[in-house]
């Protein structure tokens, strides 16, 4: 588990960075443009790491199924060697699966109106910016956004829904509030992630949800890798029992 949380505390600083730095400079500086390949470079490095977000919380869903319904045979199925071939895997697939989309974009004719309304160049803006055709790469945008979020979203509910039926065979109560424990930081960061990400994006990229897409977006964008830390770090006993001895520390040196 703890090898996966380091692969999804690396992709989610990649995903971070691909908006707020260039958000923080617009705020804070009297130029707020952008160049066509720094904007199309910024799309592709958000959608990148948020598949590769994706992809690294459905397989997170299955080490906790394993781990919890069958806990004498995960040793021997999640071995280091099969997580390192897993890791490489889903970087490379959430690396490449939107580079076609890419490639098409940086192709297309833009119109005079150049003022992107939104923080970020998000793929459904860009394209009512064109005055090309882009009907193939809306549909491209829709399918591989669509099999992104929902192949890892389908394997997490599977996942839960064998985790929740072994937990309720748990004749102990104590045991099964221990048992559900161990997934219940992935179950929140779940229900954050694909929450608002399903609402963006597992639609038609040329309709835009105006004001309300926006929130939705810093939401998905900034909020919810910001708190994967805190949401994984503070279910973890040690982590908070590190946490009182600091603060202990603290009090008694003041």
């Amino acid at each position: 588990m703890y090898f996966f949380l380091r692969n999804l505390a690396t992709v989610d600083i990649i995903f971070i960075s691909s908006t707020v730095p260039k958000l923080l400079s617009v705020l804070v500086s009297t130029d707020k443009t952008i160049s066509l390949s720094g904007c199309l470079l910024q799309l592709y490095f958000y959608l990148s790491a948020g598949c590769t977000v994706f992809y690294t919380l459905g397989v997170l869903s299955i080490d906790r199924y394993l781990a919890i319904c069958h806990p004498l045979k995960y040793n021997t199925i999640m071995t280091s060697e099969v997580c390192w071939r897993i890791v490489p895997c889903i970087w490379i697939l959430g690396f490449l699966e939107f580079f076609p989309v890419i490639l098409l974009m940086s192709r297309l004719h833009w119109c005079s109106n150049n003022i992107i309304d939104h923080f970020f160049c998000d793929g459904s803006v860009l394209l009512h910016l064109s005055c090309s055709d882009t009907y193939l790469i809306e549909i491209m945008f829709f399918y591989f956004a669509s099999f992104s979020i929902l192949s890892s979203f389908i394997s997490t509910i599977l996942s839960y829904c064998f985790i929740i039926s072994s937990i309720f065979r748990i004749s102990s109560s104590a045991a099964r509030k221990k048992t559900f424990s161990t997934c219940s930081s992935h179950f929140i960061a779940v229900i954050l992630a694909y929450g608002s990400c399903i609402l963006i994006y597992v639609r038609p990229a040329g309709v835009t949800l105006l004001g309300s897409g926006k929130t939705v977006a810093i939401f998905n964008s900034i909020l919810t890798p910001f708190l994967h830390p805190f949401i994984y770090s503070l279910r973890n006993r040690v982590v908070v029992t590190s946490l009182k001895r600091i603060i202990k520390r603290n009090n008694s040196v003041k």
